[in-house]
């Protein structure tokens, strides 16, 4: 684990994103987010700093006060830049299903799908633009203090509420607590997939990975992980492990 005088090395010196410029606004704003993924992805919600961000972005710390007025109203911007579009396809797609349903519960992999399906199209329609987010994402659910718990729950809270009603209505023989245990590994098996390490296999170093899962296109992944998650919710049973 690094030291004090170690992080304050690494604070000092945040790789640049771009050359600082004259613009003011919106651009500015911009490059704050931009900045935010990376250095929230390097360094996780406690170690990242205004001031690293700020020079990372080309941008005075007043301004990133102005915008977003502390380290924990950014890193909220920062996941609802990505977040928000993405959730709201989700609920798009199970709005679709359950007119289309007409009041009949849905098909367990259909609502699967729609869940996962939207991080699989935003990743193919812009690889740069979600990968450091990605690692934002794998680095907030793997170390959340406790600010970072409350923002998930405001971010997720909603979506969390409607997929877990669906999949109720989808599994009837199952009891809430064990849906919700479902959808919460569901989330695990999803961090770990978009966080990059779908193809890390230990003592190779990055890169040397020739696995079957790297040659894996991205439908076909959506695919496996469809069919895993659908047979861990139908498995899943709160009787297993209950202490007597």
């Amino acid at each position: 684990m690094p030291n004090s005088a170690d992080s304050q090395i690494a604070d000092s010196r945040p790789t640049r994103l771009a050359p600082p410029e004259g613009g003011r606004g919106a651009d500015t704003r911009e490059r704050l987010l931009d900045a935010a993924e990376q250095i929230f992805a390097e360094r996780g919600f406690e170690g990242a700093s205004m001031r690293a961000v700020t020079q990372a972005a080309g941008a005075s710390v007043s301004a990133a006060n102005y915008h977003f007025g502390s380290k924990e109203a950014l890193l909220r911007e920062t996941l609802l830049r990505r977040v928000g579009p993405l959730n709201e396809r989700r609920i798009a797609r199970l709005d679709a299903l359950e007119e289309d349903a007409n009041g009949r519960p849905l098909e367990l992999e259909t609502i699967v799908e729609a869940f996962l399906r939207p991080v699989f199209e935003e990743h193919a329609a812009s690889v740069d633009a979600t990968a450091r987010f990605r690692q934002v994402a794998a680095r907030i659910y793997s170390d959340p203090p406790g600010v970072v718990s409350a923002m998930k729950r405001e971010l997720f809270g909603p979506i969390v509420t409607r997929f877990v009603a669906a999949l109720a209505a989808a599994l009837p023989e199952k009891s809430r607590g064990e849906i919700e245990l479902g959808f919460q590994l569901t989330v695990g098996v999803m961090v770990h997939v978009i966080s990059g390490h779908l193809v890390t296999v230990p003592g190779q170093e990055e890169g040397e990975c020739d696995c079957w899962t790297a040659r894996l296109s991205d439908e076909s992944v959506l695919q496996q992980m469809i069919a895993y998650v659908v047979a861990g919710l139908r498995a899943v049973s709160g009787s297993r492990g209950v202490a007597r």
